[in-house]
């Protein structure tokens, strides 16, 4: 059993690592799992974010839950210009 699978997850988190006992073309070229963060209704979508690492043990992809809600009203923009001061009474 790798490390990756020995760990104990953090909510939202998990990891699917490669099918080592794949024997046929239509079993799944990747196992693992997933630690929810919260309670899914049946139906309901679950959003997921992922990276794929290489380790000694081979590839795996490390995903989480992508819960992220944007702000109702606030600015949309992830990076706010920075304020500019009226300096129209500078002589350059």
């Amino acid at each position: 059993m790798s490390e990756y699978q020995q760990r104990e997850r953090l909510a939202g988190t998990g990891v699917l690592l490669t099918n080592r006992f794949k024997k046929t073309a239509g079993a799944p070229d990747w196992r693992g799992e997933l630690k929810l963060d919260r309670s899914y209704a049946a139906g309901e979508t679950v959003k997921l974010a992922a990276w794929t690492k290489e380790t000694a043990g081979g590839a795996l992809i490390s995903i989480k839950e992508d819960n992220y809600v944007r702000p109702e009203g606030g600015n949309t923009n992830p990076f706010p210009s920075k304020r500019r001061d009226d300096d129209g009474d500078v002589p350059f």
